[in-house]
């Protein structure tokens, strides 16, 4: 009987923790066409995002930070204006992201992971980075993402099946930013922003623990970027423009930390130089690094500090007690 009891009341503990992790698991959602974000685990928000074709794509998410175009008919022939891509599904940072908006010259580490699973179609997968100098310019709420004439987008291109940057866009070869390598190229958005591509020459499906701050360095360095200006958002996904159907991601995180590691060095071919001093020749209205700390080191022949009463003070308690300290210890050893 007590078997037969344990036995019951295990089927019915087990019947009631299916029932409760049934309960708490989160039916999966679709979104087709549009650029208004559903949400998803910590706060980040996937749009489906057609914004240049009359075809149809929509996305599916539900548990954790995955999701995937569930349902694509975009085509060459569906492009708005004939150019690609005709849509951008993405995950990314929401616009009541509390982490956000942060100056590009802040020392805060950004880094972050995303993992994807590929699909047959014509694409690239993207990170889509919105930078701009106007704090308040970041909670636009129309259009979804930051995009008028004084917005910064830099994109990372991890891979591009079926679609290339046009060559008249190329400004730099061999870019080297932390371990990998990529191509730069530069073009003006439809909206009038600034558009930078980082397209990686050695193509993955996985990146972890991946840097952002360098790609906005080396935009300041090249003279597109303002480091006061604002990172304001961050997106991850595929840029379609036929079919891609299918296409995932598995996993998505932004972390910004205290303070930044080290920027790695970066390498590449120089632009030519647009202002107009001879190569070598800073402009005297900037002080040198090395004139900043000649000026704050004091002359060689300026005189010693003389010691005040409270340095000598310090210098001759020390003495004093220690002589009063043997004075004791021997009238103490006398007495014995």
């Amino acid at each position: 009987m007590r078997s037969l009891l344990g036995v019951v009341t295990g089927a019915a503990l087990l019947a009631s923790m299916t029932a409760a992790s049934g309960a708490g698991a989160r039916a999966p959602e679709e979104r087709c066409n549009t650029g208004e974000p559903g949400f998803v685990a910590g706060g980040y928000a996937v749009q489906a995002n057609r914004w240049n074709s009359h075809g149809e794509i929509c996305v599916t998410y539900g548990e954790g930070t995955s999701w995937a175009v569930s349902r694509s008919s975009l085509d060459w022939g569906t492009l708005s204006n004939g150019a690609p891509p005709g849509a951008y599904p993405n995950i990314g940072t929401a616009i009541a992201e509390k982490r956000l908006p942060l100056r590009v010259d802040s020392p805060q580490d950004i880094r972050t992971t995303w993992d994807i699973t590929l699909a047959e179609g014509d694409y690239n997968a993207s990170y889509d980075i919105w930078y701009h100098p106007d704090q308040a310019a970041c909670r636009s709420t129309a259009p979804h993402i930051v995009a008028n004439g004084g917005a910064l987008e830099i994109m990372i291109w991890l891979t591009s099946p079926g679609i290339d940057p046009s060559p008249s866009w190329k400004v730099a070869d061999g870019v080297k930013v932390g371990d990998r390598v990529y191509d730069l190229y530069k073009f003006t958005g439809p909206t009038g922003q600034v558009g930078l591509i980082y397209d990686m020459r050695e193509t993955t499906t996985r990146i972890e623990d991946f840097a952002l701050k360098p790609f906005a360095d080396d935009a300041v360095a090249r003279g597109y970027q303002s480091k006061e200006a604002y990172l304001c958002k961050v997106q991850a996904g595929f840029e379609v423009t036929r079919n891609g159907t299918g296409l995932r991601t598995n996993e998505f995180a932004l972390d910004i930390g205290p303070a930044a590691r080290p920027t790695p060095g970066l390498q590449g071919v120089p632009l030519p130089d647009r202002s107009g001093a001879p190569a070598g020749n800073p402009s005297t209205e900037a002080a040198s690094p090395a004139d900043d700390a000649s000026s704050a080191t004091p002359a060689a022949s300026d005189e010693k500090e003389t010691p005040g009463p409270v340095r000598v003070l310090l210098l001759v308690l020390p003495v004093i007690a220690g002589v009063a300290a043997s004075a004791l210890w021997w009238r103490r050893t006398a007495r014995r």
